[in-house]
């Protein structure tokens, strides 16, 4: 028996409003004066949901504003995982792909989310910088999937530090969801984006922000301790940006990396200079050795 798609889940895993609370059929969150709902928007077929509605409600005067964010318009669904009964390449949701539509890995939400806080944030304040922050940590965490893919592709790519800054970047960003879970709670949204690396860069100095407006919070209701941990997480990024950022632009300066040459002398090259790169000998020296960026403290 096919089941009619399960719509708190769905908006679980979007998580349209990155500190809204899933209650019925509905996301739902007080900023200010003000509540913010997210509703999965269902077509004129039964059971078929084509996008989120969301609408910005006066407890006194009612629905103040509504708008509509279309999956396809906004890529929700990626192509990794498409079921191959999905309409219009995953452009809907319905009871025949849910099964395959609604998991971790077939969700690329960060677009629509990005494109829902732009239309809240003419009406409302922002989420507090704990949820936007959390709401971030995907897309680091692609970041540094496509970090790890840049080194496989071509290990002098990033004068052949990509996956350090992958390694260093999943752990710092490991001990920021740690940190943040205690404000945010467990979040279940799913984000599986590819991203590029310029787009990855955006957002940790987003999260870098949000971080530095938890430190002062914290700080100003005395709570030392927490906003010195948000304060080395914030400085943390930082490093990893200027690590980053500072390798790219070795790489124009170099010009195109020699491992896109295709000759099999040039790819042995570049797998001996991965080897290089993941395990240094023993006693040996390593040009461009890994600057590490501070680390928090516990």
């Amino acid at each position: 028996m096919i089941k009619s798609v399960d719509r708190a889940q769905a908006l679980r895993l979007l998580s349209p409003l990155p500190d809204g609370t899933v209650t019925g059929l509905r996301q739902v969150a007080r900023r200010g004066d003000l509540v913010v709902t997210a509703e999965l928007s269902q077509t004129i077929r039964q059971d078929t949901w084509n996008g989120v509605r969301i609408r910005i409600v006066s407890p006194s005067a009612g629905v103040v504003d509504a708008n509509w964010f279309g999956f396809a318009e906004h890529r929700v669904f990626n192509e990794r995982n498409q079921a191959p009964s999905a309409r219009d390449g995953g452009a809907e949701l319905t009871p025949y792909n849910a099964a395959f539509m609604l998991t971790y890995n077939s969700i690329d939400a960060y677009r629509l989310r990005d494109a829902v806080a732009d239309y809240t944030s003419v009406f409302v304040p922002p989420p507090a910088p704990e949820f936007t922050a959390a709401a971030k940590l995907g897309t680091l965490h692609a970041t540094a999937r496509r970090l790890d893919h840049l080194g496989s592709i071509d290990p002098q790519h990033l004068t052949g530090r990509a996956f350090i800054h992958a390694e260093v970047l999943r752990e710092v960003v490991g001990e920021i969801h740690l940190s943040l879970l205690p404000l945010t709670g467990e979040r279940q949204s799913a984000d599986s984006s590819a991203v590029e690396l310029s787009d990855g860069l955006d957002a940790l100095s987003m999260v870098r922000t949000a971080l530095t407006d938890l430190a002062r919070s914290a700080e100003e209701a005395g709570h030392t301790s927490q906003a010195q941990l948000f304060r080395e997480h914030a400085q943390s990024l930082d490093a990893i940006n200027a690590e980053i950022s500072a390798d790219l632009a070795a790489d124009r300066a170099d010009g195109p990396p020699r491992s896109r040459r295709t000759s099999r002398t040039g790819a042995a090259r570049a797998g001996n200079a991965a080897v290089a790169v993941s395990a240094p000998a023993t006693g040996t020296t390593v040009p461009a050795a890994p600057r590490q960026p501070a680390r928090p403290s516990r």
